[in-house]
């Protein structure tokens, strides 16, 4: 489900045939997924900091992809330089 995208998310959640325990996964994932714009002040403060994406997101306890597309969403990203990593860089 970590690797679904938001549409293939709601399909699986939508469809009749899927079983109730896989639209369960799959709600529970989009959930998980869903942007508080609380997040947002703390966002910004470790940007700010100089953390890097994968820090924020291991803090925020969200996915990496979350952040990133936040701090493109907010103009953040390439202010102070470009911080993207990832657990595997």
């Amino acid at each position: 489900m970590e690797r679904a995208t938001k549409k293939q998310l709601l399909t699986i959640a939508l469809y009749e045939d899927c079983s109730l325990d896989l639209k369960w996964q799959a709600i529970s994932e989009l959930e998980y997924r869903k942007w508080n714009d609380d997040y947002l002040i703390d966002l910004v403060r470790m940007w700010g900091q100089g953390k890097s994406s994968y820090e924020i997101a291991v803090k925020l306890d969200l996915p990496e992809n979350t952040i990133k597309w936040q701090l493109e969403k907010h103009g953040l990203f390439g202010k102070g330089g470009k911080r993207w990593t990832t657990q595997h860089s």
